[in-house]
């Protein structure tokens, strides 16, 4: 009897690793494109031609749905950010495992979302949205010392997010926001203002069958300093499972997942661990990015997509693993290359030092010229057994980046 297609809404980055991995065991694909504005720069991996169909949501929900039904899809995962609601409400009309509807929309707007996990008694960051630039820089000026982060209620990694020091720069970006769509292709209505978190960001992915999650990766994220322009992070460590700081880490999320009701699946919740303990960033109810899915299997561990398969295929075996975590073998690092400010790319330089590096795994750099470079031109992935190696070749990276990796144009030159 020929498998019960998985359906993926939106199957870019991992989620093209879990369409891949799902046909590699045999389980036919269904592709569901949310929407039509999601720009191609995201579609990484998609090849429309690996599904037994594609189907192109649109206003109409109802003939999404029945499109789906016909193929009788046994889950409806999210592949991506932009497809996490289309795929929860899916899974949810149809009657396969699925996240509290009653929460849908708090798992994408992050007001809703801080304020849902504000209420079941976590920390959470300060915060205030509005569609009036006014009414955001009153209650700034009221509430919150400077810095403060100023960004759109459904925003996708770092983009249209700003670390202001003044009511000017409140203002700029209330006002950015507000004018413009995000990188999905969706207007902003409102802008919210936060309290500006400081302290180590860390991440941890889970995945999760009836509310259970198991751990599968945990990062600590390093911050630039003395950026121009807000960048979120520079730079992603892989870190060891065990720890005190880990545990605590590992508690938290639990409960966020709880707050949001967040049941079978995915996540990714990003932290700032302040002197009492983690605040929450915000959480995706969906697979890490890229090739993070994987990188704790290759370190020696368990990995996000793995897992998901495994919920996916057989939640029961899913559920006597709950606490298995092999040790890592392993270390890794994701750096981001960021250009001196934003414009069109001239030439490239240290292409030859940056591929020398001992412990480099794998890079994706910019080259082209006349490419746009906005905050991040590359991305080079270090894996090593000795963490010193590692802390090395970023000290390389960073040194060619101070001499220059990206001659860029400005804008208006």
């Amino acid at each position: 009897m020929p498998k019960a297609p998985v359906a993926i809404v939106d199957p870019y980055s991992a989620g093209a690793l879990l369409a891949e991995t799902l046909l590699e065991r045999g389980v036919p694909c269904l592709a569901i494109e949310s929407s039509p504005s999601i720009p191609a720069a995201l579609k990484k991996g998609y090849n429309p031609d690996a599904f037994i169909d594609v189907i192109r949501a649109d206003d109409n929900f109802e003939r999404t749905l029945d499109l789906v039904r016909q193929h009788q899809p046994s889950h409806v995962i999210a592949g991506f950010e932009s497809g996490v609601e289309l795929a929860e409400q899916l899974a949810d009309q149809l009657g396969l495992p699925a996240n509290d509807p009653a929460l849908r929309e708090a798992r994408r707007d992050k007001f809703l979302m801080c304020e849902a996990v504000k209420r079941h008694g976590l920390r959470t960051a300060l915060q205030f949205r509005s569609s009036d630039v006014d009414e955001i820089l009153d209650w700034t000026r009221e509430m919150l010392d400077w810095p403060v982060i100023v960004k759109p209620p459904r925003s996708v990694g770092s983009d249209q997010v700003f670390c202001c020091q003044n009511s000017d720069e409140v203002r700029k970006a209330a006002v950015s926001i507000l004018s413009d769509m995000n990188m999905l292709g969706a207007s902003n209505t409102e802008a919210i203002v936060q309290e500006f978190l400081e302290g180590t960001e860390y991440v941890i992915d889970m995945v999760s069958v009836d509310a259970q999650p198991k751990l599968t990766a945990v990062w600590q994220y390093d911050r630039p300093k003395g950026a121009r322009e807000f960048i979120a992070y520079d730079a992603m460590r892989l870190i060891p499972y065990d720890g005190q700081r880990q545990t605590a880490l590992r508690d938290y999320a639990s409960e966020v997942l709880k707050a949001l009701g967040i049941c079978f699946g995915p996540s990714h919740c990003e932290m700032i661990w302040r002197e009492d303990g983690p605040v929450l960033v915000e959480i995706g109810a969906r697979l890490t990015t890229g090739m993070n899915a994987v990188l704790s299997r290759i370190c020696g561990g368990i990995c996000h997509l793995d897992e998901t398969v495994s919920a996916i295929m057989e939640p029961e075996m899913f559920l006597t693993t709950l606490d298995t975590q092999p040790e890592l073998q392993q270390y890794a690092a994701n750096v981001f290359l960021v250009p001196p400010h934003p414009g069109k790319l001239i030439r490239t330089r240290h292409l030859e030092d940056l591929r020398a590096l001992p412990t480099l795994h794998s890079m994706s750099v910019a080259t082209q010229r006349g490419d746009e470079l906005k905050r991040v031109a590359g991305l080079l992935i270090l894996i090593g057994s000795d963490p010193g190696a590692i802390d090395r070749d970023i000290g390389i990276i960073r040194s060619c980046e101070r001499d220059g990796i990206f001659e860029v144009e400005e804008h208006g030159v």
